[in-house]
């Protein structure tokens, strides 16, 4: 065993002796702990990751806010936020990937919106969450 999880392991088995935890015996609660970690999806993690990671970024959020007021093209995205086509391009795909905006054609012109009422209502509340309105 590793020694950065025997560490670990008696940290668990001191926290539990101090009684902090009610009564539990310390092999009981790093079973339990294990068992915890084995029902994880990490499917639903990754998404969830990837979601995070499209919102994580100063030019995103500024074009996810721009997008939740109304459908913009991305050539809007641009010229609103001065950016050049690649990195335009760059930065819808990553919000698209995950999750936040969907995408549709119209001849040359591609329009993005938010992805679902979900994705708004969670855009919403994170703003109030923050103070923003």
């Amino acid at each position: 065993m590793p020694m950065a999880v025997e560490i670990a392991e008696a940290r668990v088995k001191r926290l539990v002796n101090s009684g902090l935890l009610g009564s539990c015996r310390p092999r009981e609660r790093l079973l339990q702990l294990e068992n915890q970690v084995k029902m994880i999806d990490e499917t639903s993690l990754r998404k969830l990751e990837s979601f995070f990671s499209a919102l994580g970024d100063l030019t995103r959020l500024r074009i996810v806010k721009m997008i939740a007021k109304e459908e913009l093209c991305s050539c809007e995205v641009m010229a609103a936020l001065g950016l050049t086509q690649p990195t335009t391009s760059h930065h819808l795909g990553i919000l698209e990937r995950g999750g936040v905006v969907t995408s549709r054609r119209e001849g040359k012109w591609i329009f993005y919106r938010i992805a679902n009422a979900e994705i708004r209502s969670f855009l919403e509340k994170s703003h109030r969450l923050v103070g923003d309105s």
